[in-house]
């Protein structure tokens, strides 16, 4: 009231739970990943006892004390999942995936604006293409990411929508360094 404390709606601003996230990567392990927003930071969860790709996103984000509001703060992220050889199984919107290669799967919604934490109503069709632009470069970030991990395996991108037709399957695929 009379301001002594400091501002109570800053802490409590979502944030990735550095518990649970690191922001490096060694390869060993699938996981969950994070990609904040409004930070420009990359995170990826920990080994978490070898359920780290089973986690949900949500969970990795701190701030709230409900379920439900890590779910909707969900939204600053751009959500990823990185698959080690040989660790997903099945399709992905009905589409064949080799997994006894690594994936990169970056989720993509064409109609919300992670970076001004808005929809884009679909009529607005030059919007919703640089909204999904914007989003294609986060989705190589991540990859750039992946690449500097020097990983001892290739590994494709993939971005995945809500349907199969908002998805693109095998859009890049980056093979480990020689040397």
């Amino acid at each position: 009231m009379f301001g002594f404390g400091g501002d109570r709606r800053a802490s409590q601003n979502p944030r990735v739970s550095t518990r649970l996230c690191t922001s490096t990567f060694t390869g060993k392990y699938p996981h969950v990943g994070l990609f904040d927003c409004c930070e420009k930071k990359i995170w990826v969860s920990k080994p978490l006892n070898g359920q780290a790709i089973r986690t949900s996103h949500a969970r990795l984000i701190t701030g709230g004390t409900e379920n439900a509001i890590g779910t909707v703060w969900k939204d600053r992220f751009i959500c990823f999942w990185f698959y080690t050889p040989n660790t997903g199984e099945g399709y992905i919107h009905g589409y064949p995936i080799d997994w006894e290669e690594a994936h990169l799967l970056v989720r993509i919604d064409p109609h919300w604006d992670y970076d001004r934490q808005r929809l884009v109503p679909p009529a607005l069709t030059e919007q919703v293409d640089a909204n999904l632009e914007r989003q294609f470069r986060v989705g190589h970030h991540v990859l750039d990411f992946y690449r500097q991990s020097n990983l001892s395996y290739p590994f494709s991108l993939h971005f995945v929508g809500q349907q199969a037709t908002d998805s693109q399957f095998y859009v890049k695929r980056v093979e480990p360094r020689v040397e």
